[in-house]
């Protein structure tokens, strides 16, 4: 984040192409490395009861991530879309004979707003904070802030999972998130920093806890699962998250864009209808925009920021929708005698594993 900000305006590629130092890094360090074998091969759990744990259901979900982001790049109409979609988890979902395991479906639709509510905020947040960012800082030192709060937190997040367990821990995740996310959507000047802290707390533990939860509750699915759920979070940003946020920031400028002018001057600023998985909407068009004169120029710029901090209170939903989720789960555990992960090998046996001595029957 600071060396992209430090690049000023440089073409935003050179800026994406920063991502290649810590794959180089990364790759350098795991050189001469050999992975240890999984836990699931080393307990002797088949690679069909693998897939199982993920069964049609699962794939459906998957499926229709994937194929709607491919389809988009390769311009695939909605009725082809669906045609690969529930062919190929038909497919699975017979190959397997299995729907899925009901908890992992429940966890992988939950990475939705879960997503929408980190990385689709954080995709946004710089240019929402913009207008309200003392001036001469750049809005991006937010998003640094709170990733720097992310990743100091992270180092102390044993402890924490111990005392109130996966599912405790995202739950109050979840509502920490959702203050923050509205504190954000009020806040000026320095109080950004206070708002933007607690945002930061909120978050930091949502990603790596929902994987432990799904590695603890769903080991016979291997890295299948692990996969499934953390592609289904990747993927519903773009696919979900980042759509929705701009339709419903764009419909809302329009709604005030329409109701302070007159229709004249509306029906030249506004643009064609713009189409996404939430169907189809009006939206102001810059280039239309650019054209009017300065008064109108400005008057829709201050709607446009007041919108921008607004949408802010919408995302804020996501969380509290989570949170009546992981209560949920709570209280089903509870019914259960408890949250107990589930074990396939024992903590030594396991710590052969990760000291390269293999153990089990190792499937190769």
């Amino acid at each position: 984040g600071i060396l992209a900000m430090s690049m000023g305006s440089i073409d935003w590629k050179y800026k994406v192409a920063l991502i290649f130092l810590p794959v180089i890094a990364y790759g350098i360090l795991m050189l001469g490395k050999k992975f240890p074998i999984n836990e699931r091969v080393a307990a002797g759990v088949s690679y069909m009861d693998m897939l199982k744990q993920v069964g049609g259901l699962g794939a459906l979900i998957v499926m229709f991530m994937i194929t709607s982001e491919v389809g988009r790049v390769l311009g695939m109409g909605t009725i082809a879309q669906w045609a690969v979609i529930l062919g190929l988890s038909i497919a699975f979902g017979v190959y397997t004979k299995s729907l899925g395991q009901p908890l992992l479906i429940f966890l992988m639709l939950i990475m939705v707003p879960l997503a929408t509510t980190e990385l689709g905020t954080d995709s946004w947040i710089t240019d929402l904070m913009k207008p309200e960012v003392p001036a001469g800082i750049n809005s991006g030192w937010v998003l640094v802030y709170t990733s720097l709060i992310m990743m100091i937190l992270r180092f102390f997040a044993g402890p924490i999972v111990h005392k109130l367990s996966p599912l405790g821990l995202l739950a109050l995740s979840a509502l920490v998130a959702a203050g923050g996310l509205l504190f954000l959507s009020v806040s000026a000047g320095l109080t950004i920093l206070l708002a933007a802290t607690l945002y930061g707390f909120g978050k930091t533990f949502f990603w790596p806890t929902m994987l432990g939860l799904t590695a603890e509750q769903f080991p016979k699915g291997g890295a299948l699962t692990l996969n499934a759920v953390a592609a289904v979070g990747m993927l519903a940003v773009g696919v979900l998250g980042t759509p929705f946020f701009g339709k419903v920031q764009d419909s809302l400028i329009r709604e005030s864009v329409e109701k302070d002018f007159s229709n004249d001057v509306y029906s030249k600023i506004v643009g064609d209808d713009q189409v996404s998985v939430f169907g189809k909407y009006k939206a102001i068009e810059p280039e239309n925009l650019a054209a009017q004169p300065k008064n109108v120029q400005d008057k829709v710029g201050v709607i446009q920021n007041k919108v921008k901090k607004e949408t802010l209170k919408t995302v804020a939903l996501f969380p509290c929708l989570m949170f009546v989720c992981y209560i949920g789960l709570l209280l089903y555990y509870k019914t259960k005698g408890g949250y107990k992960p589930k074990i396939l090998i024992s903590d030594e046996e396991e710590g052969l594993l990760m000291t390269g001595g293999a153990v089990g029957p190792a499937e190769m």
